[in-house]
């Protein structure tokens, strides 16, 4: 196997571990650099698939860098635009499940935490196990409001 095939089949097997590994395109970059160079190496070799093999990688490999470039703006604008959601901030907007009847006060079970909640109107009460959403954060206490229970409920107490 001469050198051109070697570093064309490295190159293929970099490709290919950027689509296992998060590696953020280094190895799709060589990989594709691989490539290239394989089908300079095959240009210059005396075989006479050189003439085809040769242009063919080249162009495949050129084919990945453009891909690459395309395709790493997109994943990097994408990650930019979202705001960073982290502790109290991605609770905003969670169901919670009240453990001590909300009266206005009292504790909420939400994303596997006992919180202090209280009811956003203040004059609200909420009994034990009724669902409520989380409209802020004070502190360490949550603001809520309880959901309207699913229609099913509301009209078996009726009867």
């Amino acid at each position: 196997m001469d050198a051109a095939a070697i570093v064309a089949l490295v190159g293929i097997a970099l490709l290919v571990a950027e689509l296992l590994l998060s590696t953020g395109g280094v190895l799709a970059a060589l990989g594709a650099l691989g490539l290239v160079a394989g089908g300079v190496l095959a240009l210059e070799s005396d075989s006479g698939a050189a003439d085809v093999v040769g242009p063919a990688l080249i162009a495949l490999g050129v084919l990945s860098l453009v891909a690459f470039y395309f395709i790493t703006r997109k994943v990097i604008a994408a990650h930019l635009d979202e705001p960073v959601r982290t502790g109290s901030e991605e609770l905003v907007g969670a169901t919670a499940e009240v453990r001590s009847t909300l009266d206005p006060e009292g504790q909420v079970w939400v994303e596997g935490a006992l919180w202090r909640a209280r009811t956003a109107d203040g004059n609200g009460r909420v009994d034990l196990g009724g669902r409520v959403t989380v409209e802020a954060v004070e502190g360490l206490t949550l603001v809520v409001r309880p959901q309207a229970p699913p229609a099913g409920k509301a009209e078996e107490g009726a009867n």
